[in-house]
Order: C-alpha cells, then structure tokens, then sequence
C-alpha cells in the first residue's frame, strides 16, 4: 500500500477519534423536569337532597331502621297513617305528580265508610291509654306524622310512592284495606328511611373529607339526634265505651318515665293540618 495511502487512514481514524473524544468530553442535556401531580380538588361533601348541614336524624331502632311515627301501629292506626300520608301528598305534590290530589279526594268518597270506622278505633286506642286526654294526645301524633311526611328534602322521592300507593287503595275493596294499611305504610316511609340513610352517610364522608384534608369546618359525626317520637297505643276491642267530650282546655295527662306509657313531647311546630275524613283537598 503507497505511504500516501496509509496516512490518509491514519488521519481518518485521527480525526474520528478526536471527534468522539470531543463529543464525550461535551455537557450532557438535562432531562426535562418531572411535571408536578395534578391537583386533585378536595370537594366538601354535601347534604342529599338539597337537605341543611346541620339537621338531626331520628335514631335507629333494634330492627335496623331508623325510629319514626309510624312504628308498632296496630292495622288501624296504619290506615289512619296513610291516609294522612296521601293527605301530604294531595297538598305537596304537584305538577306531574297532580294525581295525588286527584287520588286523595277519590279514596276520601270511595271507602269513606271503612276509614271511617278506623278513625273511631283510633280514638278508642288513645282514650283507653291516655283516658280524658286521650284525644289531645292524638292530635299531638297526628302532628309529628304530619310533619314526618312533609320532610321537604324528601318530597321530590316520596310523590312517585304517594301515587303508587294511593293508585293500589283506588283499586281494591274496602274490605282489604285494613290488611293492605300496614304494608302501605311500609312503602310511604320507605323514601325517608333511604335519606336518612343517605345523610347518615354524608356524616361519614363529611368526617373523612376532615381528616384527610383538614377541612375548616366543625364535623358533628353523630349529631343529637331526633327523641323518639310518641308510640300508638296497642287496640283496644270496640266494646270500650268512650267517655263524654273533655273541654279543650284540660290539659293532656303526662304518662310518667317508665310507665310503659308513650311519652307524648310538646309540639312546636304544625306542618300541615288535620283534616276530617270526608275533608277534601281541593
């Protein structure tokens, strides 16, 4: 091979060699930064059903379900309950839920006889357990049921049930309402019992929600709950004989802590009034 020949390789290889050199003695880029984690919003849990913060729930019974009026009736004080619970409807649900009033007024003409006679077995119940008073005390149930079905958060869940109900009691005779009462009951309560539940539920995460975020606001995990309200009397057989019309002034006999009594808690607030069974809504 000429000289000429190798030294040009020779240069060749050089001039590589001093390239990678070059290049090796150069300053590495840096890697991009590692972009931050997203920010995940740490959103305060809310009420269900547009309900308030701060609002107390009934405790919970033996059975698993939250304590409310309608517990331990006797068939015709459930009756009774669902015709007032159809009364709350024909007077809250509107709209596309209008059929309830409709409903109410159909059920007070067409089986006006047999709530009717559960109306007196009703005032037999309380005259036998409260006496004299009985009445007065009856009233004050009659507002605390009231009340429980006018629970404004859950108006919008309970009409849909109001008008299935009320649509099954059109349907049948007289005859089967009383065995029909309880188990009606069961299914208008049924919309509270869930959101009880469910705000029951919001208290837990809303207690969460603090603990990993540290939240500025004061958690009550178990806030006072709501006193169980007053028991129905057990029935009494028709041959109890009611006792002549007490003045409204009397006042309500108190039944005494651990008389077996229900213990009937003073009123305070009157949601809907009580209307007589052939009062319809109009």
């Amino acid at each position: 091979m000429p000289l000429r020949a190798v030294s040009c390789r020779v240069w060749t290889i050089l001039s590589v060699a001093a390239l990678a050199l070059v290049a090796g003695c150069s300053t590495p880029k840096k890697a991009p930064p590692t972009p931050p984690p997203p920010v995940v919003p740490t959103v305060k849990p809310l009420p269900p059903m547009g309900a308030v913060e701060d609002m107390s729930i009934p405790e919970v019974g033996d059975d698993g379900k939250y304590l409310t009026p309608n517990r331990g009736v006797t068939a015709n004080t459930a009756l009774w309950h669902v015709r007032m619970a159809l009364n709350v409807a024909a007077l809250s649900c509107h709209g596309v839920n209008e059929p309830a009033r409709i409903q109410y007024n159909r059920i007070l003409h067409v089986h006006e006889g047999i709530l009717r006679e559960a109306n007196a077995a009703v005032d037999r119940n309380y005259t036998a357990a409260y006496g004299s008073g009985g009445l007065q005390a009856r009233e004050l149930l009659n507002t605390v049921v009231y009340n429980f079905f006018a629970l404004p958060p859950v108006t919008k869940s309970f009409c849909p049930v109001a008008i299935e109900v009320g649509a099954k009691i059109l349907a049948m005779p007289s005859s089967q309402l009383l065995d029909y009462a309880p188990e009606a009951l069961t299914q208008l309560e049924k919309p509270f019992q869930d959101f009880y539940e469910a705000y029951a539920d919001y208290l837990r995460r809303l207690a969460e929600w603090q603990s990993r975020f540290g939240g500025t606001v004061t958690v009550v995990v178990s806030p006072t709950p709501l006193p169980p309200p007053p028991k129905p009397p057990a029935e009494t057989g028709a041959g109890f004989a009611l006792p002549p019309a007490m003045p409204s002034s009397v006042p309500v006999p108190r039944p005494q802590e651990g008389s077996g009594q229900p213990l009937v808690p003073p009123v305070t607030q009157v949601i809907v009034p009580t209307f007589p069974v052939t009062k319809p809504v109009k």
